[in-house]
């Protein structure tokens, strides 16, 4: 890099310390030898998580859970989620979610839990966050 380059970025940097964060909390972060692929799940299920509360919180908005007819004799519950598919802006994109979003949830966990029998986290001393984790699931 020339040196006007640089001095560009330092004069950048003093203002919006965009480097350091990158340096101190991505690249230069400190993480464990063995933190490997299978690690990746726990998170994975969290956000997975957070993505069926915010979807379902939407869905239900719109969702009528009736049984009764209407007037055209359709189920009410049928007919709202016709609504919601047809005419709720992204509503369509938001139930697939949800829906795709259900089986992706277990399959993250159990990728979760499996992790956790390879690498023994079920051992002395976090024997008691297994036990926490298992009632979680149950």
């Amino acid at each position: 890099m020339t040196t006007k380059s640089q001095q560009l970025l330092d004069w950048v940097d003093a203002r919006f310390p965009l480097t350091s964060t990158w340096k101190a909390h991505l690249s230069e972060y400190y993480a464990p030898k063995n933190f490997n692929f299978w690690y990746f799940f726990g998170s994975l299920a969290l956000l997975v998580l957070v993505i069926q509360i915010v979807t379902g919180i939407f869905l239900v908005m719109h969702y009528k859970p009736d049984a009764s007819l209407n007037a055209s004799g359709v189920p009410v519950a049928f007919a709202s989620v016709e609504y919601i598919m047809r005419d709720v802006p992204g509503g369509w994109l938001i139930r697939y979610m949800h829906s795709t979003g259900a089986s992706a949830f277990f399959i993250v966990v159990y990728l979760h839990m499996f992790r956790g029998l390879i690498y023994g986290s079920y051992r002395k001393p976090r024997e008691l966050i297994w036990v926490f984790g298992a009632l979680i699931f149950l």
